[in-house]
């Protein structure tokens, strides 16, 4: 099983196929499992694939409750640069999903050469701090029914049973401190680097081109702000939820092919 050993931590990963390399960022409370509907679809297009469970996550160890500075985003950013100094790869295309977004895009701002394109599905960045705190308190209290019950109003009528089964079961398993104090340390001040009033002016220095796809359009003028390049594009899928990419696989897939082949291959 492929450990990488930095600093305090043992960090699960995976390094497969041949080509270009596309690591893949999971979301808060999630692992690398998330990306099981893209890996052999990238493999297919004649990518690498590099993907790695945060620490606190899957596979990878746990900080103990006295440290919880281990689980901030800008760690885990740095985890993954170093991650893939180890392996040799000197750029990659970074594939995210919700809190996976926000460590893409503080490796696209902080570490600029790394990165040769940015794919991010449904961020968390937009939220404002004082719609944090008390959901930080509640985690406090208990973590696991917290986070099923916000998890519950992402669903739709057609959610099928095994994805909310999938969520359930993940969570459980993910220790409650990691789920309260991961979130707290990245959102508990107004200038705290997933609040919106921080992360609105920090992420212009992102400079890679970016294809970010929403679940709706109620992020569409916040996500615009932070500016617009010529090879940036938001795609809004209506309808699909915050799993787009595990419950609309086949028109995901579709659209990062395409982008892939127009925007980062056309380089």
């Amino acid at each position: 099983m492929p450990f990488f050993q930095r600093d305090k931590a043992s960090i699960f990963y995976v390094a497969e196929g041949t080509g270009p390399t596309i690591l893949l960022l999971h979301g808060w409370a999630c692992d690398s499992l998330d990306w099981q509907y893209q890996i052999p679809f990238i493999h297919s297009l004649g990518y690498q694939t590099i993907t790695f469970d945060a620490r606190g996550h899957g596979a990878s160890s746990v900080p103990p409750e006295d440290d919880p500075e281990q689980l901030r985003a800008e760690v885990t950013a740095d985890d993954a640069v170093a991650l893939l100094a180890h392996l040799g790869v000197a750029s990659a295309i970074l594939l995210s999903h919700s809190a996976g977004a926000l460590v893409a895009s503080i490796i696209a701002a902080r570490n600029a050469a790394v990165v040769q394109a940015n794919i991010m599905i449904d961020p968390e960045h937009y939220r404002e701090h004082d719609s944090r705190g008390g959901f930080i308190a509640a985690l406090q209290a208990d973590a696991h029914q917290t986070v099923m019950r916000a998890l519950s109003g992402s669903y739709s009528e057609t959610t099928p049973a095994w994805l909310k089964t999938w969520h359930r079961y993940r969570i459980l398993r993910t220790p409650p401190h990691v789920i309260h104090q991961s979130l707290r340390v990245k959102s508990e001040n107004r200038d705290s680097i997933a609040c919106w009033d921080s992360a609105k002016v920090w992420m212009k220095e992102r400079k890679s081109p970016r294809l970010v796809v929403l679940r709706d359009e109620t992020n569409l003028e916040k996500e615009r702000s932070l500016g617009m390049g010529s090879k940036d594009r938001i795609v809004v899928f209506d309808g699909a939820g915050h799993w787009m990419h595990v419950l609309e696989v086949e028109r995901f897939n579709a659209l990062l092919r395409e982008w892939l082949d127009t925007v980062v291959t056309s380089r």
